[in-house]
C-alpha cells in the first residue's frame, strides 16, 4: 500500500480543486504553493489521467511532491 505524501500544484487549480472536493480529499491553498493536499502516489497518477480524459483539461497538469 502506498503511503500518503504531500503534493502541490499551480496547474488548473479550479479543476483540481473540484475533483479533490468530489473525492473527499482535503486540501489547502496558498498563493505561493497553490493547492497542497495529501494522497498516495497512485491516486495522483489517476487524478492526472481523470483530469485529462474526463474533466477536459487541455494540458496534463503538473503535480509535484511538496517538500
Amino acid at each position: 500500500m502506498d503511503k500518503n505524501r504531500e503534493w502541490h500544484t499551480q496547474s488548473i487549480k479550479h479543476k483540481i480543486a473540484t475533483v479533490l472536493i468530489l473525492d473527499g480529499v482535503s486540501f489547502r491553498y496558498t498563493k505561493e504553493d497553490g493547492i497542497v493536499f495529501s494522497a498516495p502516489a497512485d491516486y495522483v497518477e489517476r487524478l492526472i489521467y481523470r483530469l485529462v480524459t474526463c474533466y477536459g483539461a487541455s494540458v496534463k497538469p503538473i503535480i509535484k511532491e511538496y517538500k
